[in-house]
């Protein structure tokens, strides 16, 4: 049984449940349609630092938000478009806009769609006319986010696209995170490393970006006996794990591109006027 409520915290919240499986999971579309808490059968999967959601001002900590037109940072936060100079800030303008929503529905799955679509404001960051639609389904216990990202502009539009998830671990000595591959850039350190399966997380900060061989990954939180597994497209080609020592999350992101890559033009996706792009993102969480 599947079921969709509506409610008025500091910002106007959905909630979307699974009852069969005990599992919910909610979205606050004034900022950024994001994904700001995910419970499958009675645990918290999501880290969320409620102090940013609150505040509009601050960047979100937590939940899953949403990277669009670029993942990552912009070297001097600028970028050139035929010819002209740009400027966007870190992760892009997704997560910092109100999205609509276009309908819920409780039917065979407890779902959400919402839409994102650019303006008079965002064409001052971002030179192109475009439509994000995301659609949010929970269903047996699995949160499925069905993408279209479409080009409504007269000219090629260039992007790439990714997720943000936090994902709650208290203990980060007792995790474990595998990925399909040997190596992985040392975004610290600025080097690649080989990739053992093993992650320090004493460190004050860890940044990997990987380039796995498949399409999915997963974190073992030993201490809960729970595996949380992400499953993603092939076009979301690198996985980036982040965490900080002092904060109990381990942010595990899929991306189309690396850091820079507006400038670099490495992997981005261009879209002819008109085109539209399907990408589809999985979480699941099981207890081991």
């Amino acid at each position: 049984m599947y079921k969709v409520e509506k409610y008025m915290d500091k910002f106007e919240t959905y909630k979307l449940y699974d009852l069969k499986n005990n599992s919910f999971f909610e979205v606050v579309p004034e900022r950024g349609g994001v994904i700001t808490k995910f419970v499958y059968n009675g645990k918290e999967i999501l880290y969320l630092d409620k102090e940013t959601l609150y505040d509009a001002t601050k960047n979100l900590r937590g939940g899953i938000p949403i990277l669009f037109p670029i993942c990552g940072y912009l070297k001097d936060e600028k970028y050139t478009i035929d010819g002209r100079e740009y400027n966007m800030k870190q992760h892009g303008i997704a997560r910092l806009y109100k999205w609509d929503v276009v309908e819920t529905n409780a039917n065979d799955s407890a779902s959400i769609t919402l839409k994102f679509t650019s303006s008079s404001e965002t064409r001052k960051i971002y030179p192109f006319d475009f439509e994000l639609i995301f659609k949010y389904i929970l269903k047996s216990g699995m949160l499925t986010i069905e993408q279209q990202y479409v080009n409504k502009s007269e000219k090629n539009m260039i992007f790439y696209s990714g997720f943000h998830p936090y994902f709650y671990i208290e203990n980060k000595g007792d995790a474990l995170i595998s990925v399909d591959s040997d190596v992985c850039y040392d975004a610290i350190d600025k080097k690649q490393i080989a990739f053992d399966g093993e992650i320090d997380f004493k460190k004050t900060e860890v940044n990997l970006i990987f380039e796995p061989k498949s399409n999915k990954c997963s974190i073992l939180d030993k201490k809960r006996s729970m595996k949380i597994i992400l499953e993603y497209d092939e076009v979301f080609k690198y996985v980036v794990v982040w965490a900080l020592h002092d904060k109990e999350f381990i942010c595990v992101e899929p991306w189309m591109a690396k850091p820079d890559s507006m400038n670099t033009r490495e992997d981005v996706k261009i879209l002819k006027p008109g085109d539209q792009l399907k990408a589809v993102f999985s979480i699941r969480a099981s207890m081991e």
